[in-house]
């Protein structure tokens, strides 16, 4: 089995990724599982390239050391595990899709969706959670409005034509989950009119070059699972086995960010913090520890492997 870590270059590392990592290093042990690591910038607009070191060298410092991918000290040369380098890849990718009539050309701007939805995700998109997370307001369900134009893919926003019906998966921590990217999302977007390739189309067409079969991430990420399945069984590659875990939040409820530099990893190591500390605090504050104290790398790989209800199946 092959999960991945796969961090994206818009900033460091904070104690929520700590947190990710001690998930899917513990899991990835747990089931047998290695562990590849690539660098998911495929926003241009918003990656920086210096971020790179920085977010391996502070893994190699924790000790997440990964089995496959980039690792500190051989990433200055172009890899398969930096989306960045694979754009050849993604248009290979599309052009399959293309060729099958399950792509087209969109000229609609956010606001023109916006002000078509009338605002806000639609009642069936949010029933669909057998488990409901947090959903993300930013969310657009798009109606389809350039789908038979015939426009071209260059300059326009290029759409994969979603499928009809419910998506039912099962979620090795949380169960069953059924979802309808249809109310969801609608037909979502592969690569902007700016020519940048999207998360969803990316992190898919990756697992599958890569052969990741185990997905660990976080619950955030839970809402945009069956389009990505969809993707899946489309391009006719195995769907990996997913695993959605709890997030870390700071002290006023939100999500960590990586625009919040005062609890980054880099900046708390300057401070004098040990690794050990850094683990235990981010262990801690993910609930896998009644109270706070540091803890070695392979004492916190062995909380996850008793956390949950993960089993190899």
């Amino acid at each position: 089995m092959l999960s991945r870590f796969a961090p994206s270059l818009t900033g460091y590392l904070h104690l929520g990724h700590v947190l990710h990592m001690l998930y899917v290093w513990g899991i990835a042990k747990k089931m047998g599982a290695k562990v590849l690591c690539r660098m998911e910038d495929h926003d241009l607009s918003r990656a920086r390239p210096e971020y790179e070191p920085a977010i391996l060298d502070t893994m190699e410092w924790l000790g997440f050391v990964p089995d496959f991918g980039i690792r500190a000290g051989l990433s200055s040369s172009p890899s398969e595990f930096r989306q960045s380098d694979c754009s050849e890849y993604y248009q290979s990718v599309l052009q399959s899709l293309k060729k099958r009539g399950l792509v087209y050309g969109c000229e609609c701007s956010r606001k023109e969706i916006q002000e078509s939805m009338a605002g806000g995700i639609t009642a069936a998109a949010s029933a669909d959670h057998a488990h409901p997370v947090p959903l993300h307001s930013s969310e657009l369900c798009y109606s389809g409005t350039c789908s038979e134009k015939g426009l071209p893919l260059a300059g326009n926003t290029v759409r994969f034509r979603t499928l009809a019906g419910a998506v039912i998966f099962q979620d090795l921590e949380r169960g069953e989950q059924r979802q309808t990217p249809r109310n969801q999302c609608g037909d979502f977007s592969l690569r902007d009119r700016n020519g940048q390739w999207t998360y969803q189309f990316a992190c898919v067409s990756d697992d599958i070059r890569h052969g990741v079969d185990l997905v660990i991430r976080g619950e955030d990420i839970l809402f945009s699972t069956a389009r990505q399945i969809q993707l899946f069984q489309t391009l006719e590659a195995p769907v990996p086995q997913y695993i959605h875990h709890s997030l870390l939040f700071d002290g006023e409820g939100r999500k960590l960010s990586k625009r919040q530099r005062s609890e980054s990893i880099t900046c708390l190591r300057e401070a004098g913090s040990s690794s050990e500390e850094i683990i235990g605090r981010s262990a801690f504050y993910g609930k896998l520890t009644p109270s706070y104290r540091p803890l070695s790398l392979d004492d916190a790989l062995g909380l996850i492997s008793c956390a949950g209800n993960v089993s190899n199946k």
